[in-house]
This record gives C-alpha cells, structure tokens and sequence, in this order.
C-alpha cells in the first residue's frame, strides 16, 4: 500500500553527485508498506533552491530493506476485511428513475470513499531510527 512521506535527517555529511549534504539535511522518501516493513525510497533532495535527482533506498540495521512495522499488516487485516465488507453491499432498487440511478451512483461512490478511508494504515516511527542509504546503480 502506497503512503505518504517520511523526514530524515542525516546524521554525518555525505557527498552525493559532487554535492555536498551537511549533518542534519533533511531528505524525504516515498513509503510503502508490505510484508510488516515501512519501504522507503529517496528520488529528489532539496539543497537550498536546487533539485538534486537521486536514486536511494532506505535499510535498517538488520541488513533488510526498510522499517520494521510489524503493527502494519493488522491495520491491512482490518481494513481488507472492512473493503470486502462495504464492497459486497448492493442498493436494489427497481425504479429505473433517474433520481434512483442517481442515489445508486451515490451510494457507489460513497462505497469507495468510505472503503479508501478504512485502508488508511498508519505506522509510527521512533524519533532518531538508525537507518542506512543505499545508492541504486
């Protein structure tokens, strides 16, 4: 499941594409949660006012890609369980009227918003996380 953004924060400097990072820049990776790890990847970091494209991954200390967040895959549970649950509930009705169709529409569309909500997983992260960054080649 694809999520939001995650802030680090670089404990030692690091040059990357002959550009220095100092201790303490902030970068921000796109995450991704499967099999009870957070995935991050880092494709852009701000250096002042320029764009820097890179291509890192996040791994943890155990040598695996990504964040332990074992408490990710119950929130997935309930959330699939809950999706298949909304999704196999139908509005019946046999007035073909145009004000019916547009309810049924309604109800759909409200399905999918409710069912998109309960998919939401949140994962919670220590502050100061060791983490190491791998350069893609």
């Amino acid at each position: 499941m694809d999520g939001g953004a995650v802030k680090l924060k670089l404990t030692d400097s690091v040059t990357l594409k002959n550009q220095l990072l100092s201790k303490g820049q902030e970068i921000f990776g796109m995450c991704q949660v499967t099999n009870q790890r957070l995935l991050l990847t880092i494709q852009n970091i701000r250096l002042d006012k320029q764009i820097i494209p890179v291509n890192l991954t996040v791994f943890s200390l155990d040598g695996m890609p990504g964040i332990p967040a074992p408490e990710a895959e119950l929130g997935g549970a309930a959330g699939n369980g809950a999706d298949n649950a909304i999704q196999s509930m139908q509005f019946l009705t046999m007035d073909q009227s145009i004000g019916a169709q547009a309810a049924a529409g309604g109800v759909n569309a409200a399905k999918s918003l409710f069912s998109k909500k309960v998919k939401k997983i949140k994962v919670k992260l220590k502050d100061e996380y060791p983490v190491l960054l791998k350069i893609n080649r």
